[in-house]
């Protein structure tokens, strides 16, 4: 939540980001360390209260202030907010939006259609808690005075608290930007309405996609992080999770029920039922069903990766294939290789992991178990159920438990 405001305040331009933490809250500040100032609120007193911990010196020129619990905004509309402030002249400018039966702030105005003030749910009376027009818990106030008002604070309200909502009042004249989008004011106090704005994030994300000319066609179904980037023209199955940092190429088919996080996929692939983290498919390549590709995993191009493998810190070249059933573990494996089916890399000894190679044009066998560290020479070929545990030179041909050579056929004499 908190990565997704700071997000927005870059995007808008914002300098010297400030954010206040209880505390209690070590583990936010450590991993907000860098983008962002931290202030410290020892005791939960309201918002106002929060605000007034940030040092006077600090409140210069226009302080443009976000709930903490309100992740959806955007940039550009934090640019807006700013903008018309700027324009307006105000010493107060909030956005609001008009959306029926949410329990916020409500935005009261006089007979005139002008602000007059904000009320909060719990001190609401009836006839106010049906106003639809709510506080979307964004400002922009002018410096000058800000720190005299925020002191003259009282918490002269149900909860006790200093409300950041009574100093709009005060810091007049006030401007209101009506947002559009209603998701842009979700609030985050439980679990429930996490759910509903990680929901309407994901439709977000979703539809921005689709607009670039990416098709879902489930897109309900459909898991997207925020920073995915996905090439046009690529089709995203249903029950699809993408996350992180992935990158997925043009006239792509992914899914259905693939998973893929922080991962780069090249164009035209094919990804289906499968599951890849930290790795890389090349332009034309596929996998699945039934795939594993774990961290440190290079895929070129124009490889094929077929149904129940696992493959990990493993590089393999264009043109080879590994068509089902197998488990490749600190492999490199050259060009137009062919592992056949049930062929395990033993790579780990019971303590290192060692490597194999294959080396390109090699023939794999069914069933072979290659005993790392262990090479295979450009063009060498094991039999069926082979157990490699030296060495293969190049063009030759082992079989067997162990893997022996096969000798040369000596043409009889007539």
């Amino acid at each position: 939540m908190i990565d997704l405001l700071l997000d927005a305040c870059a995007e808008a331009g914002v300098d010297r980001p400030l954010v206040v933490l209880n505390p209690a809250q070590g583990a936010v500040a450590q991993h907000v360390e860098g983008r962002c100032e931290v202030v410290w609120q020892a005791a939960p007193r309201g918002t106002g209260h929060a605000l007034s911990m940030v040092p006077p010196e600090r409140l210069r020129g226009d302080v443009l202030v976000l709930n903490g619990d309100c992740p959806l905004v955007r940039g550009e509309t934090l640019k807006r907010l700013y903008e018309t402030h700027r324009a307006a002249g105000a010493a107060t400018t909030i956005a609001s939006v008009v959306v029926p039966g949410r329990p916020d702030g409500r935005v009261l105005r006089d007979g005139q259609g002008r602000f007059h003030r904000i009320v909060e749910e719990k001190d609401a009376s009836p006839a106010e808690r049906e106003i639809t027009e709510i506080n979307a818990g964004l400002y922009c106030f002018r410096a000058e005075g800000l720190a005299e008002e925020l002191a003259r604070l009282r918490p002269d309200n149900r909860q006790g608290e200093y409300y950041i909502t009574d100093l709009v009042a005060s810091h007049a004249p006030v401007e209101v930007v009506r947002l559009e989008d209603p998701d842009e004011a979700l609030g985050v106090n439980d679990r429930v309405q996490l759910a509903a704005a990680e929901r309407a994030l994901r439709n977000r994300v979703v539809r921005d996609l689709m607009v670039g000319g990416v098709t879902f066609t489930d897109p309900a179904s459909c898991v997207v992080d925020v920073g995915v980037k996905i090439g046009g023209d690529t089709v995203v199955e249903p029950f699809t999770i993408l996350r992180g940092k992935t990158v997925i190429g043009e006239e792509c088919r992914i899914g259905p029920y693939a998973d893929i996080a922080d991962s780069e996929v090249g164009n035209s692939c094919v990804v289906d039922h499968a599951w890849l983290r930290e790795c890389r498919l090349g332009d034309r390549s596929d996998c699945g069903p039934f795939v594993k590709l774990r961290p440190g995993t290079e895929i070129a191009d124009d490889v094929h990766i077929g149904s129940f493998g696992e493959i990990v810190r493993t590089r393999i070249g264009s043109r080879s294939r590994v068509p089902h059933f197998a488990y490749l573990g600190d492999a490199v494996i050259g060009q137009n290789v062919n592992i056949g089916a049930g062929t395990v890399t033993a790579n780990y000894d019971g303590t290192a992991k060692n490597q194999t190679v294959i080396e390109d044009d090699a023939f794999v066998g069914v069933d072979t178990l290659l005993r790392a560290p262990v090479k295979l020479g450009r063009g060498s070929k094991t039999g069926a159920g082979s157990v490699v545990l030296s060495d293969v030179p190049p063009g030759v041909t082992v079989v067997g438990t162990p893997a022996r050579e096969i000798p040369r056929k000596i043409g009889r004499k007539r």
